[in-house]
């Protein structure tokens, strides 16, 4: 099979950039090894970020500036008027929220006020609060934020179906035929066990964590990547939704709540933040019972007695930083006609994807053909494969 750009991986980075490849005339198909979605897409949130979590020092830095356009720009997209169409996809919340411990309320509210931040938080008054934070002893203000929650699997159905005919099952234990500092030739097997042999004009490598095995092929360092755990927490039958940010004085939130719907009909949160941080070093087991004492600090009246609980362990795998922290924006590493690229975070997605379509030669081949490779499964939610306590 001949094309101009074979992408492999198939999450949110891989995805977006079919959808823009397509749209330029480019002969592109992606390859997926396991299922769409299954590593870090479907462990995110869903949160398309404006940054504002990482301005909770009170300062504006790198990453609120990378994703400061990011809602403004999928909200076009969801309503089909962006670069990707993307109406249809499910919106969880059209707002994420950010809340104050009462002792820390009067600190942030100069700077949420700020000319520089107008128009993108809003202070909301206590009778539109959500349930789980009217608890006016503990809670000082909360704010809504410029940034929606999407629902993910929605998203990455949104795409399969746009895309069935390009994305093919493939890719476990790849190998590629090496042309000078290039790729000649990319080699992997379908479902069926046939090896099929893709000729490319460019390879993409979306693959996440994935990643490190091109790196080894191409014989680069290892250390051209990275990778920062965490161990997210789930809580199944909550008694009410919740979107929101706890502030304190990190430059974490303590707690990053979203709210999702089980196949059962029950609500599940589930929590990053600063807990999940620290989770990374901690057994389930551990993480859920530090997850209870922060929740009976922060928010005393609720009452998760009846709740069921679970950690998810999350590899993020990123283009290295050389201090090893959060890469602030996409990372972008051209190896001949390789480019192996992390989004860094779901929501900027299409960052990378204007990133990486400079890089490429214009349309040469024309349609690729569909031989009826069969295309990969899209992953279950990570609610739905939880081990629950």
């Amino acid at each position: 099979m001949r094309l101009d750009v074979a992408i492999l991986g198939g999450g949110i980075a891989g995805l977006w950039l079919l959808e823009r490849l397509r749209a330029q005339g480019h002969a592109a198909m992606l390859f997926e090894a396991d299922a769409l979605g299954a590593g870090q897409t479907l462990a995110s949130q869903g949160i398309i970020h404006g940054g504002l979590k990482y301005a909770i020092d009170l300062k504006i830095g790198q990453d609120a500036d990378a994703l400061a356009d990011m809602p403004s720009r999928w909200r076009a997209c969801l309503a089909g008027k962006g670069d990707v169409d993307l109406a249809g996809v499910r919106v969880n919340a059209q707002h994420h929220l950010f809340w104050a411990r009462r002792s820390l309320a009067s600190r942030i509210t100069g700077f949420f006020g700020s000319k520089l931040l107008r128009g993108r938080v809003d202070a909301l008054p206590e009778t539109a609060w959500p349930q789980a934070l009217r608890d006016p002893e503990q809670v000082g203000a909360v704010y809504q934020l410029d940034e929606i929650v999407l629902d993910v699997p929605s998203l990455l159905a949104h795409f399969a179906a746009r895309l069935a005919p390009w994305i093919k099952q493939g890719g476990v234990d790849f190998r590629i035929e090496r042309n000078g500092d290039g790729i000649a030739a990319l080699l992997l097997r379908d479902p069926m066990g046939q090896e099929r042999r893709i000729e490319a004009a460019r390879y993409v490598f979306a693959a996440g964590a994935g990643n490190e095995q091109a790196l080894a092929m191409l014989e680069q360092p290892a250390s051209r990547a990275q990778r920062r755990p965490l161990r997210m927490l789930l809580i199944e039958d909550v008694p009410s939704p919740l979107y929101a940010h706890c502030f304190d004085t990190s430059d974490k939130p303590r707690v990053t709540v979203t709210t999702h719907q089980a196949a059962s009909g029950k609500l599940v949160w589930y929590v990053g933040g600063q807990i999940a941080e620290t989770g990374a070093m901690q057994d389930d087991a551990a993480l859920i019972a530090s997850a209870k004492r922060e929740f009976a600090t922060l928010l005393p009246r609720l009452d998760l007695s009846a709740c069921r609980f679970a950690g998810w362990h999350v590899d993020r795998a990123e283009g290295a930083t050389p201090d090893g922290r959060k890469p602030d924006a996409p990372v972008i590493q051209a190896h001949g006609n390789a480019l192996l690229a992390w989004p860094t975070k779901l929501a900027l997605a299409p960052s990378l994807a204007d990133q990486v379509l400079p890089m490429l030669p214009p349309p040469a081949i024309g349609n690729a053909a569909d031989d009826g490779w069969p295309a990969p499964a899209i992953a279950q939610p990570i609610w739905e494969r939880a081990a629950w306590r």
